[in-house]
């Protein structure tokens, strides 16, 4: 257990020391990748931008960790935003995404592993009778609202500051460049955990098609709901016919094999699903009652489209993948060494006398600091002796289920010594 390697101390890892060496293969590589791709990254955080510096650029993975360009080896905690609950490269997982690909890599046309994907989805979340199988988070987030308006014939969509669901125009409104002004007519934005404010918005609108959250806030920090929030949710949007929708794109099978809505016990309307159902390829999914879903096309008026739609390699990642979380015991176990792993840090953290919060939910945490510029100083002192955070104050972090006591315990004595270093 992770409390049997509180002896083991940095020094003993000392191939992880940051060295010039470490700081000059990263500063060349982001330095040539700006000159081709803008801000030399394809996703905004990975540029380091909240944590200053160049970010870690990544040669090849396997298990809890990856091995950088710069040669160093790093516990990750990223886990690709969460999509890798089983670890890097699981070899499962590659043995059947290796056959998928030797048939075919895509075909644009219906196959039969698309159809044992919906239908594990189905069994596994019973609020969904109908599955359509997407590409990303991003997409299932943007058709759900689009059938919400047309189910619903209204047109404004509440939506919580604290919750992220992509980067399409209607939940980046008042948030990005190039967004039409009128948009903003029909988002209503309001506190997470605010059912007042939910309520207040009812009785002034009645032009709500639907109420869309993560039922658990990942990208503000970790913010769980306060009891009777997502209850009060789904009678509000009952008795104002609108849509319930839940955004559990991270949490969708990281808790147990099925949506967190399952723990918490509320059946929305509409559920999008991501990362770990793709087994780290681009894969995502939205479903819902059948007669919400029988609106999208080719049965309904609701058109959704995608070139990769159902991808053969994509689909056989996460049947794969499926299949290595129906194992026995799987979430007890992972859940086990979570907990283990978040004492250890509550003490030290206690010693600590940082201004900092820890909080967590299943294999899910986030280190949250009063004096949020602090982030990038603790972040670049566990970076530099090779534990990979998310890079961002206000970013989870996951454990996987092959993480090790090996890599907990070392990631303990490692924030330890970071925690130190900032008081």
């Amino acid at each position: 257990m992770v409390n049997q390697l509180a002896g083991l101390r940095v020094s003993q890892f000392s191939r992880h020391t940051g060295t010039p060496a470490y700081r000059h293969t990263n500063d060349r590589l982001f330095a040539e990748a700006q000159k081709y791709i803008p801000g030399g990254v394809n996703s905004p955080v990975r540029s380091f931008k909240s944590v200053g510096g160049s970010p870690v650029f990544v040669k090849r993975a396997s298990g809890s960790k990856f091995i950088g360009e710069d040669g160093k080896t790093y516990i990750d905690y990223c886990m690709s935003w969460g999509a890798l609950l089983l670890g890097h490269s699981n070899s499962r997982v590659v043995a059947c995404v290796k056959k998928a690909v030797e048939k075919g890599t895509s075909y644009g046309a219906a196959t039969k592993l698309e159809i044992e994907f919906a239908k594990r989805i189905i069994q596994a979340i019973p609020s969904i009778e109908l599955a359509r199988v997407v590409s990303s988070g991003t997409e299932a987030a943007m058709s759900v609202i689009r059938l919400a308006r047309a189910y619903t014939k209204k047109n404004k969509i509440v939506k919580f500051k604290e919750c992220y669901h992509g980067h399409s125009d209607f939940f980046l409104s008042g948030r990005s460049a190039g967004i039409p002004k009128n948009l903003e007519e029909n988002v209503i934005e309001l506190d997470y955990n605010n059912l007042e404010q939910v309520q207040d918005a009812f009785s002034r609108d009645n032009d709500i098609a639907c109420v869309i959250v993560e039922p658990i806030a990942a990208n503000t920090g970790l913010i769980l709901p306060e009891k009777g929030f997502l209850a009060g949710l789904r009678k509000i949007t009952k008795q104002c016919g609108a849509l319930l929708i839940f955004d559990e794109v991270i949490t969708g099978f990281r808790f147990c094999f099925g949506g967190i809505q399952k723990a918490f016990k509320i059946k929305p309307d509409l559920t999008c699903l991501g990362k770990i159902a793709g087994g780290g390829f681009p894969l995502a999914a939205f479903g819902g009652k059948k007669e919400i879903m029988e609106m999208v096309a080719p049965l309904g008026s609701v058109y959704q489209a995608g070139t990769l739609s159902g991808n053969p390699v994509a689909v056989s990642a996460g049947l794969a993948t499926f299949t290595m979380l129906r194992a026995k015991d799987f979430y007890k176990k992972l859940n086990q060494k979570s907990e283990a792993f978040y004492k250890e840090l509550e003490k030290i953290l206690r010693k600590s006398g940082v201004s900092a919060r820890l909080n967590h939910f299943g294999p899910m945490f986030h280190f949250g600091f009063q004096d949020k510029s602090k982030f990038a100083s603790f972040f670049h002192s566990v970076l530099s002796k090779g534990v990979y955070l998310s890079p961002a104050p206000d970013e989870v972090c996951f454990i996987s289920a092959v993480h090790t006591d090996k890599d907990l315990g070392y990631t303990v004595n490692t924030i330890d010594d970071a925690l130190k270093a900032l008081h």
